[in-house]
């Protein structure tokens, strides 16, 4: 082989190719990182905010306790639980609220979808 700089030019052509391609499959490798790092960012963010009802709730319910004098003196798991029980009866109230509205809302993917066929034809 030659000095580097003075190759063939066939073959600087085909270094050059093998580097473009290993350039592509890095970049493509770093955004599939990028989008699972996202991903788990997305996630905890759900996480921590469903982490803040929850010891929003037990703050509630204790409190309410407290005032109504029933004794929770450092009984946490039963505050935690009774918070929990809250949350899931809002949930339901709410999932029931949301299928009720997609019941009544029409979908307008199929309006998108031509409109986009339309403009790429």
């Amino acid at each position: 082989m030659s000095e580097p700089g003075k190759e063939a030019p066939a073959e600087s052509f085909a270094t050059a190719k093998l580097r473009a391609d290993v350039a592509r499959q890095q970049m493509r490798l770093a955004k599939d990182q990028l989008k699972r790092a996202r991903k788990r960012f997305k996630e905890a963010r759900r996480e921590a905010r469903r982490a803040r009802k929850l010891a929003d709730m037990a703050r509630r319910v204790w409190k309410k306790a407290r005032r109504s004098g029933e004794d929770f003196s450092g009984d946490t798991q039963s505050a935690a639980k009774a918070a929990t029980d809250v949350a899931a009866k809002r949930e339901r109230r709410r999932r029931g609220r949301r299928d009720d509205k997609r019941a009544r809302k029409p979908s307008r993917k199929p309006e998108r979808s031509k409109a986009r066929r339309r403009s790429r034809g």
